[in-house]
């Protein structure tokens, strides 16, 4: 070769060099508080061309990190600016429903894609799916709607707002991720074209010939990504045994279909023709049967990346292209980030990344010992593979289920041959032999007995799950620095290298709170829960709300607790009010031992006017009600200051103003307090100004939901305190909101501007 085309070969840049570029340039959509002005984006375009023009592979680099960052911003801002410029308006729309009905109760929600805005029809690549949500009284029109249907209304757009909490569920960042920056509230709507798509039939065949199965919820997951009819029970179980991962349709049962049909195009190929015997045949059968699968799941992100990742593998072997394992993992991840920027958001995008990396990490650099009988290595095989899934994906469950398994190893040895070899293929030839009905109900009883027989064994194991708290989170990752640091022998390379590295991963672990005391106003949407602590012990103010299958205390309080590794010692509950008590018997029952106190006769110990009591170096005293009652209501609500000697905090449940105004006469200026909860949620029926005046806080916290029904907080009320200069401090707003109190001072930090500034966190559509 001569020298020129040897210097030319040398300078290019190579593909995967490319690939951690663009991967490097998309991440900071992960943490970026807010996205680039457009002069910022301007200029970095502007630079990024003249490093792209230079002739250093360096410069080009550097060029390309920044193109995909500028990509990927234009992706984010695009959204944004949808969420910017559609909430809050009310429009008449036209559109095709996505969502398979599958006769889920208690279902509010339906998947559409919207086609027309006020009879203006759409282009292709304007079109975007919307989730519907009915009220109450409109509810038993979604269960009449079904996928490939077409329907007209009249519906108002909302910007996805989110309940922020530490350890609790972004929901503000699944949106983002999933492209659904709105929601759309029904007014009215009206049926225009009855058909069905194939998917809906085929759906709808094959639920009633699975109804009086008892795993039914199960099968409608794993065949068509259905989970609506789910239980929670069984949601928990799958989350705390580790096989959460089996009961969604992911990379795992798209391959076992490809696998499935590389099978059957082997079979089919026996009675061919010799010179027809063509490898790339079993690959585009395999392809199609994925194709297919994919389809069926109603193409919902999480599959259709995995497809796509299937498909580019297929291609290298279509082609014969042979490539490393980590160079295909590596590009595979750029390409996806590429065709979609905003699936750096989600999290199981890099719950399967992580799985990957982790699998061919595992095989490098622990591959399994060559001194293993060979009847015995195919267990061995399975045993080694398991036992890498649970050390090296354990960061990815503390950071997204804030959670290990301790019997996962054993769950997955189990259950994932049954669902991978029995379930999956039962349902995949189920399905295909739908329409034989002397057929199909032996597969279906084949999946129901091997599903009936895993939940049999995870229910016994499901008391395996440990919760982990934020400061484990570095430790989670020790399982990758043992391996490397046997590996590569680092401790003949001194005390410093491995050692140094351990401490940096245990640091988290010693550090200590530098507060005396704090207050957490969890955002809980409309109701209240505050959690005043020291220390890692906790007291709560009220519980939040509840509802049929659920309550705050799962979704919000528990996580937060948990997070944060909290001992709750005991509960006061303001008043009897729903969104204020439901979530005592779950959290009772996470914490069997607490106490309670109550201004309602007959629950928990008294708190009423005279009640005094010291919790550490706080003092709790009751300044209302007057006397407990058989039944607490608002102006019943038990009023209590919290201090410490220095500070103050003022905490009033949904006190009203006739109330207020009576505190005033009997306590005058020793209501005065640094901090006080908002009375009743902003309602015009509370916070009078005589009152504000009295008590004089430097900061209100409000407990309040964005969209509720009764259009809290009231804009008058609002008003009113930033007219008394006392800084108004709202968790629809806000998300969680917490006062730390120090020696000499208190400081304010939300979780929106301080604990997690994200562009994808801020109140779109203000």
């Amino acid at each position: 070769m001569p020298a020129t085309q040897r210097l030319t070969f040398h300078s290019s840049l190579s593909p995967d060099l490319i690939a951690m570029a663009v991967i490097s340039g998309i991440l900071p959509l992960l943490f970026i508080p807010a996205l680039p002005t457009p002069l910022i984006w301007w200029l970095l375009a502007v630079v990024a061309l003249l490093l792209a023009l230079s002739g250093l592979n360096s410069a080009k680099l550097l060029s390309i990190l920044l193109l995909s960052f500028l990509w990927g911003s234009i992706c984010a801002d695009q959204l944004s600016q949808k969420a910017e410029y559609y909430s809050g308006q009310s429009a008449y729309i036209q559109g095709q429903v996505l969502s398979a009905n599958i006769n889920a109760e208690g279902s509010r929600g339906v998947l559409f894609q919207i086609q027309a805005i006020n009879g203006q029809h759409l282009s292709f690549s304007e079109q975007f799916q919307l989730p519907l949500y009915f009220p109450a009284a409109q509810q038993q029109i979604a269960s009449t709607m079904f996928a490939g249907q077409r329907w007209q209304g009249n519906i108002q757009f909302r910007a996805v707002h989110s309940r922020l909490n530490q350890g609790g569920f972004d929901r503000q960042r699944w949106a983002m991720a999933n492209h659904q920056p709105l929601t759309g509230q029904v007014k009215s709507i009206a049926l225009v074209d009855s058909s069905q798509s194939l998917r809906q039939r085929v759906i709808s065949r094959i639920t009633h010939q699975i109804t009086q199965k008892a795993t039914q919820d199960i099968i409608l997951a794993l065949a068509f990504g259905e989970r609506g009819m789910m239980e929670q029970e069984r949601r928990q179980i799958f989350l705390q045994t580790g096989t959460a991962h089996l009961m969604a349709i992911s990379g795992l049962h798209i391959s076992l279909a490809a696998l499935f049909g590389w099978f059957v195009a082997r079979g089919l190929q026996y009675f061919f023709p010799v010179k027809y015997l063509e490898p790339r045949f079993p690959l585009l059968v395999s392809w199609l049967i994925a194709a297919i699968y994919v389809w069926l799941s109603g193409m919902n992100p999480p599959a259709l990346r995995a497809f796509l990742a299937l498909s580019f593998w297929i291609l290298l072997h279509w082609y014969g292209v042979n490539w490393t394992a980590w160079q295909v993992w590596l590009r595979i991840v750029a390409i996806l980030l590429i065709l979609d920027p905003l699936m750096v958001l989600s999290d199981s995008l890099w719950l399967s990344c992580l799985a990957v990396a982790g699998l061919i990490f595992w095989f490098q650099w622990v591959p399994l010992p060559r001194w293993i009988a060979p009847r015995f290595r195919s267990f061995a095989r399975w045993l080694h593979l398991q036992i890498a899934m649970m050390i090296l994906l354990i960061p990815m469950q503390c950071l997204i289920f804030h959670g290990i398994s301790w019997t996962a190893l054993f769950s997955n040895l189990v259950a994932v041959p049954i669902v991978s070899f029995i379930s999956v293929p039962a349902i995949l030839f189920g399905s295909i032999f739908s329409w034989l009905p002397a057929v199909s109900p032996l597969f279906w009883w084949i999946t129901d007995q091997s599903l009936i027989f895993v939940m049999f064994l995870l229910e016994k194991l499901q008391y395996g799950w440990s919760a982990i708290p934020s400061q484990m989170i570095w430790l989670s990752f020790s399982g990758w620095l043992l391996v490397i640091c046997w590996r590569l022998s680092l401790w003949h390379c001194g005390l410093f290298t491995p050692w140094i590295a351990l401490l940096l991963v245990l640091a988290p672990l010693w550090q200590k709170n530098t507060e005396n005391w704090r207050i957490d106003m969890l955002d809980v949407g409309h109701g209240l829960a505050v959690a005043i602590r020291q220390g890692n012990q906790v007291i709560l103010y009220d519980t939040g709300n509840r509802w049929r299958d659920g309550s705050m205390a799962e979704r919000e309080i528990l996580p937060f607790l948990r997070w944060h590794q909290l001992n709750l010692e005991g509960i006061i509950l303001s008043h009897q009010d729903m969104d204020h008590i439901g979530g005592v018997k779950d959290l009772q029952k996470a914490f069997p031992d607490i106490w309670l106190r109550s201004s309602t006769i007959g629950q928990g110990d008294s708190c009423k006017q005279g009640d005094n009591w010291q919790w550490r170096s706080l003092t709790f005293t009751v300044l209302w009600p007057l006397d407990r009652v058989e039944r607490a209501y608002n102006p019943d609500s038990c009023v209590i200051r919290i201090s410490d000697g220095q500070h103050s905090v003022l905490l009033t449940g949904d006190l009203e103003k006739a109330q207020e105004l009576t505190m005033i006469r009997m306590y005058g200026e020793k209501l005065q307090s640094d901090i006080m909860q908002t009375p009743h949620h902003g309602s015009k029926t509370s916070s009078s100004s005589l009152f504000i005046q009295t008590v004089s806080p430097k900061f209100t916290l409000t407990s309040a939901a964005r969209y509720n029904p009764w259009h809290l907080p009231a804009k008058k009320i609002v008003q009113r305190y930033k007219d008394s200069g006392i800084e108004w401090i709202s968790t629809s707003e806000t998300g969680q909101s917490s006062i730390l109190f120090y020696k000499d001072n208190y400081k304010l930090f939300t979780l929106r501007e301080h604990f997690m500034p994200r562009w994808y966190h801020q109140w779109f559509g203000s």
